[in-house]
């Protein structure tokens, strides 16, 4: 798994509210957005996402995760 594009793709998730979504705006297939996301949470031992037919929203889990991955994103851009 490519862990950058993993966490891209969660932060597209998670400001999307779904897989569709996130891979229009990266440009790749929803069963790789989908693929990425079962590898992060598996090698995170944790649920990030709950999915429904209709949305998709961010567990608690979730929640914390993007907050700390969206300031490493900042910092690494040197903001």
């Amino acid at each position: 798994m490519d862990k950058f594009l993993a966490l891209r793709a969660f932060v597209d998730v998670a400001e999307t509210g779904g897989f569709s979504k996130a891979a229009r705006r990266m440009g790749v297939a929803t069963s790789s957005v989908t693929r990425l996301m079962d590898a992060l949470e598996e090698s995170l031992g944790s649920a990030l996402l709950t999915r429904t037919t209709r949305q998709v929203t961010l567990t608690d889990a979730g929640s914390a995760y993007l907050e700390q991955v969206l300031f490493l994103m900042l910092v690494a851009l040197g903001f």
